[in-house]
């Protein structure tokens, strides 16, 4: 995500959070009764992609991308609430990858399979239906690059076709610790909660020089009871 959009996400992260606040103080016979209730719902983010640098001038240029997933959770009291969320997206991406014995990049363009599953732990700063909040999270997020590592061929007879042979191809992939940090806003509206937040989705590598932070702006609707 260039600066520039990433000022303009601040800034308008910053003005709804400000407006919450005044809604909530101006308002408060808008509260809501959050304690001891359940939520599940729907999100829909805006994943801004990343890009990671590996050994030998390996590299790994991943696109913003639209994801979707399930929530749900727990509010213990009007304050706290503890939850998790199942998302999945699949961005393309660019790849330069070094040929062993080469050392030369070889770049090539794919789409990859995302999906992530993180605990996540939010707090609002008012007990009213209109609140900011701050939220920490972590899990494990899972990414398929779709290219092939492994071709399997297996052959049968079949009663109808007579002797079959098919071929199933493994991919790399695989599964890693992700963490994850936000602020936004709430808002209940009776049995409806709406939220808005902005934060990072940060994933673990094993030989890149840093890890992946994927900037993500989120709009989630749940239903509580």
């Amino acid at each position: 995500m260039n600066n520039r959009l990433r000022v303009q996400l601040g800034r308008g992260m910053t003005l709804l959070a400000s407006s919450a606040v005044l809604l909530a103080l101006s308002g408060p016979t808008l509260a809501q009764d959050r304690d001891e209730t359940a939520e599940f719902g729907v999100q829909f983010a805006n994943w801004s992609g990343g890009d990671v640098s590996g050994i030998y001038g390996a590299s790994l240029d991943f696109s913003n991308d639209t994801a979707i997933g399930i929530t749900g959770g727990y509010n213990m009291n009007e304050r706290m609430y503890f939850g998790g969320e199942w998302t999945w997206a699949d961005p393309t991406y660019s790849m330069q990858r070094v040929e062993d014995g080469s050392l030369i990049p070889r770049g090539f363009n794919a789409e990859a399979d995302i999906s992530s599953f993180l605990l996540k732990f939010q707090f609002n700063f008012l007990e009213t239906a209109i609140t900011p909040f701050v939220e920490l999270g972590g899990g494990w997020i899972r990414v398929d690059s779709n290219v092939v590592s492994d071709v399997d061929t297996g052959c049968w007879w079949d009663p109808w076709w007579g002797y079959v042979c098919a071929n199933w191809y493994d991919t790399y992939s695989d599964t890693r610790s992700g963490y994850t940090y936000a602020a936004g806003v709430r808002w209940d509206l009776d049995a409806l909660v709406l939220r808005a937040s902005y934060g990072i989705i940060e994933m673990d590598t094993n030989y890149a020089v840093d890890n992946i932070d994927i900037e993500a702006l989120r709009f989630q609707f749940d239903w509580k009871f």
